[in-house]
């Protein structure tokens, strides 16, 4: 009888969820990888054909060096279970097409080809391709016409030989972490031919035939780039809209931009190029406008500059990323925005050797101090005695401010309260500063 009772409760539960109406359970079926929504049509009648209606489709495949994708001892290949999905599938609009596909049989291009051109034959918005594969994959010239896509992210080897006529009329996101162009001239069509670009993302992983890259764009407002090649290659921007531009791993020798309020300086990854950062405060000095800047600096190398930095007038929030403690720079970065009004000063890989990490007070208190930093949030500052130094120079000399927020980055609360008593028993030169410890 119990078990009765049970067997019963437990179908109720299952009958809560298969009675949900049809467009809920496409939509969680849609959080699925393909494969995963089709094995769902074993558990009921009332599943049998729901995948057959999803306008998501996310194949994912991966095969070792020795597999052959088209082989797999009698039992339905990837291949086919793409094709065959394809197939059967109701003849509904491609919301998003996501394929990730690790191969090294080069007769698998044909099928890729033709499966992104069912997608964009069924109105694609978003496609997004992951392949590695051993020889290079060029998309089909039906892509580059496609009316209906608006996000795109290709990754992997992948080539763009763009014809000299490109129409994305449509696209408005589009990140490419693969081998990028052809040629520059194919890539000038690219950007050409995307009139309402809003987001543009370069992550360069692997040497190319691309020396110099022109981002000449009305409408662009977002602009990130990653360089994790040792191979500097220039970079001109041409962008009168843009807002925000991310700027990773010393990615150029040279780089002109305008009217951007936003920017990130991430020097984080590959080998220290020798004018690396000589060509960071060249693009420093193009930055005259820009309003909240982020200087992120976590190698063991020492940050230097080869010449004085621009008056940043206009910038009001500026965050510090370093590893080590390396803080030379800060003081010179604070002189260069009298108008600062807060700042974010992170230490990162607290860990390391301490005896590198001592505070230099600057012979000149910075005018921001003085006259309107009114917020200082510090992360991974614990109570050693350079943390003490450092924080005592900026809660004597900030005249106006009015928080300073400390994340130790200590889960044991006792000695959090312990830190926070010892910072607040330093002198303050304003009367109206909070300390605090943030939360994170």
């Amino acid at each position: 009888m119990a078990t009765e009772s049970i067997s019963k409760r437990h179908a109720e539960e299952v009958d809560r969820i298969s009675n949900l109406p049809e467009c809920l359970l496409c939509d969680i079926l849609s959080l699925l990888p393909t494969k995963q929504a089709v094995a769902t049509s074993a558990l009921s009648k009332r599943w049998k054909l729901l995948w057959t209606k999803l306008t998501v489709l996310d194949f994912q495949h991966s095969v070792t060096r020795n597999q052959d994708i088209g082989n797999n001892n009698g039992r339905m290949t990837f291949t086919h279970f793409v094709c065959n999905v394809l197939l059967l599938r109701k003849p509904l609009p491609v919301k998003k097409f996501r394929l990730a596909l690790d191969s090294f049989d080069d007769s698998i291009h044909f099928h890729v080809s033709s499966w992104i051109c069912y997608a964009l034959d069924h109105g694609v918005e978003e496609m997004e391709l992951l392949l590695l594969f051993r020889k290079p994959f060029e998309l089909p010239r039906r892509f580059f016409g496609c009316k209906s896509l608006k996000i795109v992210t290709l990754y992997g080897d992948i080539v763009l030989n763009c014809p000299s006529s490109v129409h994305l009329p449509n696209l408005k996101d589009l990140r490419l972490g693969s081998k990028l162009c052809s040629n520059e001239d194919s890539f000038r069509s690219l950007l050409t031919g995307i009139p309402n670009l809003i987001t543009f993302f370069i992550g360069r992983v692997r040497r190319d035939d691309i020396t110099a890259i022109n981002i000449c764009h009305p409408r662009l407002l977002f602009f990130c780039i990653q360089n994790k090649v040792p191979f500097p290659f220039k970079i001109e921007i041409d962008a009168p809209s843009l807002k925000c531009l991310s700027f990773f791993d010393g990615s150029g020798q040279d780089s002109l931009t305008t009217n951007i309020v936003k920017a990130t300086f991430d020097l984080s990854e590959h080998k220290q190029q020798a004018d690396e950062h000589d060509s960071c405060s060249h693009l420093l000095t193009e930055l005259p406008s820009v309003q909240s800047l982020l200087v992120r600096h976590t190698k063991v190398q020492s940050l230097r500059f080869g010449f004085s930095l621009p008056m940043l007038n206009i910038l009001r929030s500026l965050q510090f990323d370093v590893k080590c403690c390396k803080w030379h720079i800060l003081p010179r970065l604070l002189e260069s925005a009298p108008n600062l009004e807060k700042l974010i000063l992170h230490k990162v890989d607290t860990d390391g050797p301490h005896e590198l990490c001592c505070w230099t007070e600057p012979p000149h208190v910075p005018k921001c101090l003085e006259s309107c930093l009114r917020i200082i949030s510090l992360v991974k500052f614990k109570s050693w005695e350079h943390d003490l130094e450092f924080i005592q120079f900026f809660l004597k000399n900030a005249k106006v401010l009015e928080k300073m927020g400390i994340l130790t980055g200590l889960l044991d609360l006792a000695e959090n309260s312990r830190i926070l008593k010892k910072f607040s028993e330093l002198p303050r030169g304003s009367s109206k500063c909070e300390l605090f410890l943030l939360n994170g």
